[in-house]
């Protein structure tokens, strides 16, 4: 099939413009920024999916080189980090730049889209959360992902032929990323000195092969409609119990000190106020403690329905995790 993939110099958009070319499809992608977070795909354009003028240059190029347009549409670009990013920003990426993109598949009669989602549609739902948990964002991020989620399913239902599939990962890691999950193990490994309460709250995550694998997975259920998956990894693991598979791995330590949720949040909130008068991302701030500190007790369940089979533990997935992350801090 041909595709582009947009984001494509992200973490998820690099590793997918890869694995799906081993697959015998034909890709291009299309990013705003040259820094890749993985291997940069020599298929990959620089362009803001904000333009028409770029997304149609993109189009453009693949249809002279290959004489055949594109089929489907991989939407993995976003504003996402959890510092240095306004409302505004999230929306004008988020939002705004998929009411272009579908603007432009409409223009292509571009009929397929997955649209890489996020759980935090969701907020912090009480206990367990399937795919059919009613929306409730509580960041700008999440809010953000849910304007452009809705945008695409009004885009599925003004024709009953477009094909939409929605994925919603929970905390994606991997080697070569270095958000939520590279921050607990680089804390267990430098800085293992206390954790917030128990620790028996669920904080459900997915690795980078469970992501290929579940859009590998969307694009042979594509078919007229919307469809909507949740993308976990199981077992759905404690804190505690999280922290306990880094640590069996030699470099790692469990932390002795256990201090309230709401203590933490109150350290946090010193470390606020140099980070904000100085624009530093701080590894440490009460947003952050927040986060550790609440439940994110998410499910796959329908995919499991539908037939996905997740390929790799999680126990394997963290093993390469905490490996890579020993090479390159020796």
């Amino acid at each position: 099939m041909n595709i582009l993939i947009t984001g494509s110099n992200g973490f998820v958009g690099s590793n997918l413009m890869w694995e799906l070319e081993k697959d015998g499809h034909t890709v291009i992608g299309i990013d705003i920024s040259e820094h890749c977070e993985g291997k940069k795909h020599p298929e990959t354009i620089l362009g803001d999916i904000r333009s028409l003028k770029d997304l149609n240059n993109a189009s453009s190029n693949f249809t002279k080189k290959h004489n055949s347009p594109l089929q489907l549409i991989i939407h993995c670009a976003a504003a996402k980090n959890d510092f240095g990013v306004s409302r505004q920003e999230y929306f004008s990426h988020n939002k705004y730049g998929t009411k272009t993109l579908l603007n432009f598949a409409t223009q292509q009669d571009i009929k397929k889209l997955i649209y890489i989602s996020s759980v935090g549609v969701f907020g912090y739902p009480e206990g367990k959360a399937n795919e059919d948990t009613p929306y409730h964002p509580d960041t700008d991020y999440g809010a953000s992902k849910l304007a452009g989620e809705l945008l695409c399913i009004k885009w599925q239902q003004q024709n009953p032929r477009n094909e939409l599939i929605v994925i919603r990962p929970a905390a994606i890691f991997g080697p070569h990323n270095f958000t939520n999950t590279y921050k607990l193990i680089d804390t267990l490994h430098r800085r293992p000195f206390l954790t917030i309460g128990e620790g028996n709250h669920i904080k459900t995550i997915v690795s980078i092969s469970t992501v290929i694998d579940m859009i590998r997975f969307a694009i042979q259920k594509l078919a007229p409609g919307y469809q909507h998956y949740n993308c976990i990894d199981e077992p759905y693991l404690t804190l505690k119990e999280l922290m306990e598979l880094i640590c069996s791995h030699p470099g790692f330590t469990m932390p002795r000190i256990k201090i309230p949720l709401q203590a933490a949040i109150g350290i946090g909130k010193l470390f606020d106020i140099p980070a904000k008068l100085f624009s530093l991302d701080l590894p440490v701030n009460s947003d952050r403690m927040r986060k550790l500190g609440t439940a994110t007790f998410f499910t796959a369940e329908k995919a499991k329905r539908d037939g996905f089979i997740q390929k790799v533990s999680l126990q394997d997935s963290i093993t390469a995790m905490c490996d890579w992350y020993l090479s390159i801090n020796k």
